[in-house]
């Protein structure tokens, strides 16, 4: 072999291993989570990226986007540059923001792509201890006697919790009033100081405050009972057909490369499935609950169909 040939072949391996070492993902890729640290969304989104870091030594940077009851995220995510490094932590809020806003949205569900739902998560229905209410018979019974009398709290008008109430209302046959907060953990205050009689919160907000006695938990929201409250019946076994859940995934802006949407998608599943984060989604009171791509995208056009009909039904206008 000539000296010229060994050269020659010399620089096409050097090229090739530079191309091999430049593929996606070049650089630390972006996860937009539509709400402030410390949710569901954003502590699912940290521990997948996390072990997706360890599995392949690739980065990702967690920006919280919060605000506006989850549009400013869903804008920043769907308007991103459509180049691979850019993920929105989307949950069921995205399903509900078309039914109350309508085209007062910036953004259109077709400018995020599904790549995969990675965990859900029931509600609980819960009162404080204590309190004249102590199952779910007592509640409907009470709410079915006194209408518009019962209080529940919400996180604001035209929020998750607002639309997942007034279902859970339209499935036991009741009217309360909401009492809306600026937040989650305003309307926890709210309902432990009496402000309100009931909530119906994510079973991450609510279970802590079950477990060390300052809440009673009526029924959880699942179709089955949750893995992280085994004991709390749920609310279809004990007469109200109420399924519902929160649930997290991954989109990405539309037009993405096909090698990044591969590549996330290959990535968080083979996280998803080692026991440890399996352990840690189901220690946030989830369920690990994977669809892909056109499953995903059915799901979401599902989901929206449906809140779109509550919010009609329940005559939700937000200003």
């Amino acid at each position: 072999m000539s000296n010229q040939t060994k050269a020659t072949i010399a620089a096409i391996c050097f090229f090739l291993s530079g191309w091999a070492q430049a593929q996606y993902p070049e650089k630390p890729i972006r996860i937009v989570v539509p709400f402030v640290a410390g949710g569901v969304s954003d502590n699912v989104a940290r521990q997948v990226s996390l072990k997706i870091t360890e599995q392949t030594g690739k980065n990702f940077v967690v920006e919280n986007r919060g605000g506006a009851g989850g549009r400013i995220g869903y804008e920043t995510g769907a308007k991103a540059a459509p180049d691979g490094y850019t993920i929105t932590a989307t949950d069921a809020t995205y399903t509900m923001l078309p039914g109350v806003f309508g085209n007062k949205l910036t953004w259109d569900h077709s400018d995020l792509t599904p790549i995969l739902l990675i965990a859900q998560m029931p509600f609980v229905v819960v009162t404080k201890t204590g309190s004249k209410i102590r199952t779910l018979q007592e509640l409907v019974a009470q709410a079915k006697a006194n209408p518009q009398k019962l209080n529940y709290g919400s996180s604001g008008n035209g929020g998750v919790n607002h639309l997942v109430t007034e279902l859970f209302s339209r499935s036991a046959g009741v009217s309360m009033q909401q009492i809306p907060y600026k937040g989650m953990g305003d309307a926890v205050v709210g309902l432990l100081g009496e402000q309100v009689d009931v909530l119906v919160t994510a079973i991450p907000t609510g279970l802590p405050h079950v477990i060390s006695g300052k809440m009673t938990a009526l029924a959880v929201s699942s179709a089955k009972r949750a893995t992280a409250a085994p004991n709390i019946p749920t609310a279809s076994e004990q007469g109200v057909p109420f399924v519902s859940n929160n649930w997290v995934g991954f989109t990405v802006p539309k037009g993405s490369p096909r090698e990044a949407y591969d590549w996330i998608s290959k990535s968080a599943l083979a996280a998803m499935a080692t026991p440890e984060l399996q352990q840690r989604i189901h220690a946030m009171g989830a369920e690990p609950s994977l669809l892909v791509g056109d499953e995903f995208g059915k799901m979401i056009r599902s989901e929206t169909a449906r809140w779109t009909e509550v919010v009609k039904a329940a005559g939700i206008k937000v200003e």
